[in-house]
């Protein structure tokens, strides 16, 4: 028998008991459902997760703070502190106040770690013709560190060692530009009222000539004063920058809240200001130039973000990253993956036992069609193929049904957690659509056939030995 006969034969039999057929088939189709679901719920959730706390910074980062440093707890985006030795811990002593560039060196040398940055954060005023922002925050780090930090750019090029006075800034800031004299100008409202959706930003850094000050008063009409008095400060002249890139709106709302520029260009305009205005820190002392506050830290693999965190606070320093955050969250989508594929499971199952016993009851009724088969010369083997091709199709069409139903049911939930008013105020809060619930790669669709499919071949190996071993003579002679 050659293998159209084989396939023309079986499919004939499926089709001649449809009723049968369809209700084997039934079970494969639900545990199908169940499973693919429940696994393209789990893929959705950890995406959505990743993507949630991409918003609140990166996740292959690590935070260094001197001892004590950045806080206790930082709740925004699950953030852990791991501080460096509790107050009664024998190693208390072990403590440091400040992190220097020696420290960044041993750090640079922990297994895991691929970059380390120092970061320098200052608040200044930037103005373009009519236009003022009073409150950009502007982040100096190293060029090689930005690349790694996944500063994705929507308009213009990254920063280049032959750049002067020049910065990235983030998409956020781009709407806290306005006109100081025309008050709508400045309280306009980011999304269009008909449709919901965001408005572009009207202020196009990479086409304007930017001024750029540390001092708050800039651009004020009444005088601000750092040292908490009424003193006036003398004016200092701004300072002419040039922004080369733009991020886009979907690198993260973190991430677009800040400028960026190289951190020994900021530090040098920064000296370059505190030299004019003799400015102090608010003891009446002179800014700080050794050491620093805050280091970032690149662990490209997330599974050594914990060791890397422990080695830190072995130097005696305070770290935090999202590790904590993410493992419990992941655990916590692992389990619902498993306790909702457990069902499914059970469900293939039945399915599997219905399979066998829908193929066992096939044999008793075709011991007349088995038995001329024998004896016309047909082999034993292609008996054994006829009815494992007859198992497996039924678990390869309950597959694709299963799988089919499933691609609709994430359709249509996808698409209803997208309704205007949910889009609205998922857009308001993060800047973007909402995310899909369901995530249903090919891999998942291609993998889960196969699995039917190979049920279906597991459930129909015992019935198709029975029939191998009917006797043709008792077959014959029975009916």
């Amino acid at each position: 028998m050659n293998k159209i006969d084989l396939i023309r034969m079986g499919l004939k039999n499926l089709f001649r008991r449809k009723l049968r057929t369809f209700l084997t088939t039934l079970g494969i189709i639900i545990g199908t459902i169940s499973i693919v679901l429940m696994v393209s719920l789990g893929l959705g959730m950890q995406k959505n997760m990743e993507k949630q706390m991409s918003q609140w910074g990166s996740i292959d980062i690590v935070e260094v703070y001197p001892a004590g440093g950045g806080g206790n707890e930082y709740y925004g985006g699950g953030m852990v502190v791991m501080d460096a030795y509790p107050s009664n811990d024998s190693n208390a002593k072990n403590k440091k106040q400040k992190i220097e560039n020696s420290d960044l060196a041993i750090i640079e040398q922990i297994d895991g770690v691929e970059a380390v940055t120092p970061i320098i954060e200052h608040t200044v005023v930037m103005k373009s013709k009519k236009l003022i922002n009073n409150y950009v925050e502007i982040k100096g780090m190293t060029l090689e560190f930005m690349d790694k930090y996944g500063l994705e750019l929507g308009e213009g090029r990254m920063l280049t060692a032959e750049d002067t006075k020049s910065f990235i800034i983030g998409y956020e800031l781009l709407y806290r530009f306005y006109n100081p004299n025309n008050r709508e100008d400045r309280w306009q409202s980011m999304f269009d009222p008909e449709t919901g959706e965001r408005k572009p930003p009207t202020f196009k850094p990479l086409e304007s000539k930017i001024t750029m000050s540390f001092d708050r008063n800039y651009g004020r009409d009444d005088r601000y004063s750092r040292y908490g008095n009424e003193e006036e400060q003398k004016p200092v002249r701004p300072m002419t920058v040039k922004a080369v890139g733009q991020l886009s709106e979907h690198a993260g709302w973190q991430k677009n809240e800040c400028a960026y520029m190289e951190i020994n260009q900021l530090t040098e305009l920064k000296d370059k200001y505190d030299k004019m205005t003799g400015y102090r820190d608010t003891d009446g002392r002179r800014p700080k130039k050794d050491g620093y506050e805050k280091v970032l830290v690149y662990v490209p693999k997330r599974k050594n973000l914990e060791k890397v965190q422990e080695e830190i606070q072995k130097l005696g320093f305070t770290a935090r990253s999202d590790a904590n955050a993410f493992k419990q969250q992941e655990s916590m989508s692992n389990t619902i993956k498993m306790v909702f594929g457990a069902i499914g499971g059970i469900s293939l199952l039945v399915a599997a036992i219905g399979i066998t016993n829908t193929m066992v009851m096939a044999i008793y009724e075709r011991r007349k069609e088995i038995g001329v088969m024998k004896v016309i010369g047909s082999s034993i083997k292609d008996i054994k193929k006829l009815f494992l091709f007859e198992s497996a199709t039924i678990g390869l069409l309950g597959g694709i049904l299963g799988i089919s139903i499933s691609i609709g049911i994430s359709i249509l939930l996808n698409n209803m957690q997208n309704t205007a008013l949910l889009n609205f105020l998922h857009i308001y809060e993060t800047g973007e659509a909402n995310p899909d619930i369901f995530i249903m790669p090919s891999w998942l669709i291609v993998s889960a056939m196969a699995f039917t499919s190979l049920i279906g071949l597991i459930s129909g190996y015992l019935p198709a030995r029975k029939a191998m071993k009917l006797s043709a003579l008792e077959a014959i002679k029975t009916e």
